[in-house]
């Protein structure tokens, strides 16, 4: 004889009705409850009364239940046995094929994925539950009266079995699973499946903006994320495909504040997705890539999409509808490279909603605020005779004339003649020039001399000092590929080899390269040269160069409203190709790859914020979502490839684009969230200068005293280190959607938080201190007139 212990597990199911007149099952499962010091109930035999967690049962045989066909009465206490009326089979092993029904339902088969007992499945025999009274005898009648049948309320049944203790850990662990706080689970079972000719009534919504269409939509589908420790949790919810977005909607949202007024957490616009892969296999460790485009004709039961901004989602359809996984991925295969920039969202949305608020660059105000001499704004491309990707307006030479530029406009590629991008007081300044589309010449050589006029001019070829483009290419999606992780199994094998793999990337030599060029071309600045960047067709590398020197030299440009200033006049204005670099739409039938300048520019201005802390104004937050923004279809800022396909767009007949610039961030986030873009070390008035310790300030009493200049204010820029060993990995950017590598902001806030305390208090006092001699908008002091040269 041997001793089995079993546990007493008790479920119910009760049929309801949903608002929509749909039938659905609510069946639960109870556990028998612990002792309050959290261990197991004495055990009792099954003679006495049960008033335990265990049930102690004598048996010869292995069988924990038997059936009552051939048996009309036993003797309970002779045999040993506990007898239960029940059409189920006895528990067995999971290894015997007979522990799950051979035809299951959609439900069952999720719990056979599970491992649960098939007593937790959903039966039309009800049981009998001969433990209702423990105080009475067992009974051992084959049909037993109705008076013993358990009862049932109206539109259910309930009822009770017997758990062995080799079963005890899995079942706990399975209602773990189903829901973490109580040992009790609760399945909802659809009892009419949604119809495969028409798409589901959804009792979930998305949030959609003005203009803005469902495309497909798929319900009871499951989102995926990896947590420290290598718990992966996973949240149902509805899926959406958009005109804009792809965007998930928990079945019970979260009372959080949203980070977007347009998007949600769980939203990605169809413009940032870089990728959608297939998952394969039960543990959904290999994926397969799907080409963007193309259409998938077989089941798909989850999908990994990658996104530009490094974001990514797995979603999985397996409790979905049969073909809603292919639907979903098929939307986003079409819709996330449209054909033309006309189909995207900004053109529908323009249509509905009023607005007007352009952020264009006046390049006579650019001109006179940079106190650059003889400079002079050219309108020759008023009508885009000149040259359709560059501005109307332009800066050019004042002793150029139009006709001169159309002739030197023949000779570069694209018909775009040279500009001028910035310069100082002291006869600096910086050109962007296209490569010739024509054979060198002496005569090509004297119309360029003409063109500038000066013998301080220095020529960069940025083609042949800077990575190409597709070498840029393929950086940028080794390092999205290095470091979006969906698992711990998969960062531990990134981890062994990443410094090795992070280098093979070459995007921290590409952001060393564009710092270091970005040096050379403010100090040939600041000493009165005249810089020439020749590059391509003058849209791409050379505006990145020329836009950090300008952030370098100009304290102004480290201003947010500065720095947007400094994107739209060089990036926008000039013609840098938004979309086409950012692959918003793809023209041709051959599909691109990303061009990640604009971006390098932004990692590049982030490895400035750290090297100088004090000297931007805003945090690299504020740089992520610019990023972000590059990648939202609802402004016209950054869909564009110049400002003639703005202008194309805005006086179109059939879809006229009403402008809504990117710059507007109140449409986007809250003023608290925009505050937080604040530096709080930026412009902190600095100590009174000692040229030692035993000199007094300059604020002491004693007179006649001179204050001395440290440098000409002509010679100051800021001098950012290119060196690998000096620049750091993004990190904030790059794992912005690996839950597991985040680190949590709490101390980093607290502390930003004191310094805006901090930087209030001094600032009152400041102004409340008259210094003469010191700018207090720049920190540095204002040299002495006869000792400036």
């Amino acid at each position: 004889m041997r001793t089995t212990e079993i546990e007493l597990v008790t479920y119910s199911i009760e049929d309801k009705k949903d608002q929509n007149e749909n039938y659905y099952q609510v069946a639960t499962t109870n556990f028998s409850e612990e002792t309050e010091d959290g261990l197991p109930a004495t055990t009792v035999d099954i003679s006495e009364q049960c008033t335990g967690r265990f049930i102690r049962i004598d048996t010869d045989d292995s069988l924990l239940f038997t059936t009552l066909e051939d048996q009309e009465e036993l003797d309970v206490h002779e045999a040993g046995q506990l007898l239960r009326a029940t059409s189920w089979k006895p528990l067995k092993s999971p290894a015997d094929k007979d522990w799950i029904k051979i035809k299951q339902t959609e439900e069952e088969e999720w719990l056979d994925s599970l491992k649960v007992p098939k007593e937790w499945l959903a039966s039309d025999t009800s049981s009998v539950n001969l433990l209702s009274n423990p105080s009475s005898p067992v009974k051992s009648k084959v049909n037993p009266s109705k008076s013993d049948q358990p009862e049932k309320s109206e539109g259910g049944r309930s009822g009770w079995f017997l758990l062995s203790n080799h079963r005890q850990g899995l079942a706990r662990g399975v209602a773990m699973t189903l829901n973490r706080n109580v040992s009790s689970f609760t399945s909802y079972i659809d009892l009419e499946p949604p119809s495969d000719t028409k798409d589901p009534v959804m009792d979930t919504l998305p949030d959609l903006l003005p203009g803005e269409m469902v495309i497909s939509q798929a319900d009871r589908v499951c989102v995926y994320s990896t947590h420290a420790g290598g718990m992966t949790s996973g949240q149902t919810g509805a899926l959406f495909v958009t005109t804009l977005k792809l965007s998930f909607k928990l079945h019970v949202e979260k009372d959080a504040p949203r980070s977007n007024k347009l998007l949600g957490d769980t939203d990605i616009t169809l413009s940032s997705i870089q990728a959608v892969y297939e998952i394969l296999g039960d543990t959904g460790e290999k994926r397969k890539k799907l080409p963007l485009g193309s259409n998938v004709s077989n089941k798909i039961d989850g999908i990994f999409v990658l996104c530009k901004n490094f974001r990514f989602l797995r979603f999985s359809f397996k409790f979905a509808g049969v073909d809603t996984g292919r639907n979903i991925t098929n939307a986003l295969l079409h819709h996330s490279r449209p054909k033309k920039n006309e189909l995207l969202f900004a053109f529908e949305h323009s249509l509905n909603e009023n607005l007007h608020n352009q952020y264009g660059t006046v390049w006579e105000d650019v001109r006179r605020e940079s106190e650059c001499p003889n400079m002079r704004v050219s309108r020759a491309n008023d009508t885009w005779q000149v040259s359709i990707s560059l501005p109307q307006q332009f800066v050019v030479p004042a002793h150029v004339t139009d006709e001169a530029l159309s002739l030197v406009s023949g000779l570069c590629l694209g018909t775009r003649p040279p500009v001028w991008v910035w310069g100082n007081k002291v006869g600096g300044a910086v050109f962007i020039q296209p490569t010739l589309n024509v054979s060198p010449s002496p005569s090509v050589d004297h119309m360029f001399e003409d063109f500038y006029r000066t013998k301080k001019r220095v020529t960069i070829d940025v083609d042949q000092s800077f990575p190409s483009h597709t070498q840029l290419e393929d950086s940028f999606i080794s390092v999205v590929e290095l470091h979006c992780m969906d698992g711990e199994k998969e960062a531990e094998e990134k981890d062994k080899s990443y410094f090795s793999s992070l280098e093979s990337t070459g995007w921290l030599t590409s952001v060393g390269s564009a710092l270091r060029l970005a040096s050379q071309v403010a100090d040939q600045m600041t000493i009165g040269k005249t810089v020439v960047l020749r590059e391509g067709e003058g849209r791409s590398s050379s505006i990145l160069i020329a836009s950090l020197a300008q952030l370098l030299v100009c304290e102004d440009f480290r201003t947010r409203a500065g720095f947007e200033g400094l994107i739209q006049s060089n990036w926008v204005s000039l013609g840098f190709q938004f979309s086409k670099s950012h692959t918003l739409s793809n023209l041709s039938s051959k599909m691109s790859n990303l061009n990640p300048t604009f971006l390098l520019f932004l990692d590049c201005v982030h490895q400035m914020s750290l090297q100088f802390p004090s000297k931007l104004e805003f945090l690299p937050q504020y740089l992520m979502d610019v990023w972000d923004t590059t990648l939202l279809p609802v402004f016209d800022t950054f869909i564009f490839d110049s400002e003639h396909d703005r202008a194309v767009a805005r006086s179109s007949p059939e879809i006229p684009l009403q402008l809504h610039s990117a710059w507007d961030w109140v449409k986007q986030f809250t003023s608290p969230q925009i505050e937080k873009w604040d530096n709080p070390l930026y412009g902190v008035p600095l100590r009174p200068p000692r040229s030692s310790s035993m000199e007094p300030s300059d604020l002491s009493m004693i007179m006649e005293r001179q204050v001395h200049p440290t440098f000409p204010e002509s010679k100051k820029f800021l001098p950012v280190s290119g060196e690998i060993i000096n620049l750091s990995v993004w990190y904030q950017l790059f794992h912005r959607s690996v839950p597991f590598l985040s680190t949590t902001n709490t101390w980093t806030e607290k502390l930003t938080d004191l310094r805006r305390e901090a930087k209030a208090s001094v600032t009152t006092m400041m102004n409340t201190t008259k210094r003469p001699g010191v700018n207090h908008k720049n920190n540095h002091n204002i040299p002495h007139p006869q000792e400036t040269r």
